[in-house]
């Protein structure tokens, strides 16, 4: 029976529709709104936004004729008084998606994070806060982690060993792309131009596979990731280990691809003759590497599918297991002592994936957001933890919690 028909015979069962609250009503925030004005069986009960513009711009998306009342409120205090079975934090920013876990997983609410940059920066934290309170985070459908998690468990149901998964890339990287450089490309994509920038500078794209690896206790093989060029033909000639002719030194490996996007991949290896004459046999190439790949992700249209997941399977899709992969910042220019860092995309600093076990002392991009320099920093250094002057609200909180994690385990 389909996911969609195993939905509404649950949501039959419990008498009343599935409550949700979105915060963050942002471009993707938008495409939210419109798939939940689609759905059978949830109410759309609140939108959170500090933009009146853009919450009026979402509250007139949701149109369907419902018995309820959908509120549009400034302040995520909002959700504390409500009665709700699912939030989803779409704002894109680390501190927000901190704020909200912390009212939302402590009542024992269910958590979509369309926002990976939080599950990057304190993702572990987050997934121990919901199994202490009986509560289930989890990054949403649509962004490619999730969707690269499908190839990963198709290829282990049929027996197959991944040995790399990672996303395409459009264009090569400007680590020191800026928004005022962006702005007109922005514009005319309909973008903030922080996100664009954030696309460009190759931030979103370590986030993106740090949160992969620290599910899959899957590791990246060299600092940055390697980013080759490729097409989806020849990726399984690149992406497999040294010793047979490809670029990687270890296997279980997250990294991206130049040349192949939208979408995401995985190469996948068998050792058995049989197998791989019937891999063969299917126009599947040659072996004894594989491609398996999912040309397209999403983004918000698929959130229905999360939704529907959570209430019937009552699982995560995505939330940190292990801590492998730090997103480190960096310096996009000269950086004096009392400066704001900025945001992710923004001015001042870029993401890079570092090993975790490499990436001791330095200051995580999340964490780095809007936090004041202390120190002179070089243009394309990594700032430590001790360049800047850490603010004690929610976010660091958890960081602290998850760096007590990390050494337990």
């Amino acid at each position: 029976m389909s996911l969609l028909k195993n939905f509404i015979i649950e949501v039959e069962s419990r008498g009343k529709n599935v409550r949700v609250a979105l915060v963050g009503a942002g471009q993707m925030g938008q495409g939210i709104v419109t798939q939940l004005n689609k759905m059978t069986g949830v109410d759309l009960v609140l939108i959170v936004d500090k933009n009146d513009e853009k919450l009026d711009s979402a509250q007139a998306k949701y149109t369907k004729d419902k018995n309820h009342d959908m509120s549009i409120e400034k302040s995520i205090e909002a959700i504390d008084n409500i009665e709700l079975d699912i939030v989803i934090e779409a704002t894109g920013t680390p501190s927000s998606g901190a704020d909200v876990a912390n009212k939302v997983l402590n009542r024992g609410i269910n958590l979509i994070l369309l926002n990976v940059e939080t599950e990057a920066t304190i993702g572990l934290a987050l997934n121990q806060e919901a199994k202490r309170n009986n509560s289930i985070v989890t990054v949403g459908d649509g962004d490619e982690p999730v969707a690269a998690v499908e190839l990963y468990n198709f290829a282990n149901e049929i027996g197959m060993e991944v040995i790399a998964i990672g996303k395409g890339k459009n264009n090569p990287f400007n680590t020191f792309a800026t928004p005022k450089l962006l702005k007109d490309e922005a514009i005319k994509k309909k973008m903030n131009p922080y996100m664009l920038t954030s696309f460009v500078d190759g931030s979103k794209t370590m986030i993106e596979m740090a949160a992969l690896a620290n599910y899959l206790d899957f590791n990246i093989d060299t600092e940055g990731m390697h980013g080759a060029e490729a097409t989806y033909e020849n990726l399984n000639s690149i992406y497999i280990p040294k010793k047979d002719g490809g670029i990687l030194n270890s296997r279980n490996i997250v990294d991206f691809a130049f040349g192949i996007a939208p979408g995401v991949f995985a190469v996948v290896y068998s050792d058995d003759e049989y197998v791989n004459y019937e891999m063969e046999y299917l126009k599947m190439g040659k072996g004894p590497y594989w491609t398996l790949a999912r040309p397209y992700h999403l983004t918000s249209l698929e959130i229905p599918r999360t939704i529907m997941s959570l209430i019937v399977n009552k699982e995560t899709k995505l939330s940190a297991e292990h801590w492998n992969v730090e997103v480190v910042a960096h310096a996009k220019e000269d950086i004096l002592p009392g400066t704001n860092l900025g945001s992710i995309g923004g001015n001042l600093i870029y993401g890079k994936a570092m090993e975790t076990s490499r990436a001791i002392n330095m200051l995580p991009l999340g964490i780095a957001e809007n936090n004041i320099a202390n120190n002179k920093i070089k243009k394309g250094d990594p700032l430590t933890i001790d360049d800047a002057t850490l603010v004690d609200n929610q976010l660091y909180r958890y960081w602290k919690k998850q760096i007590d994690l990390i050494n337990i385990s």
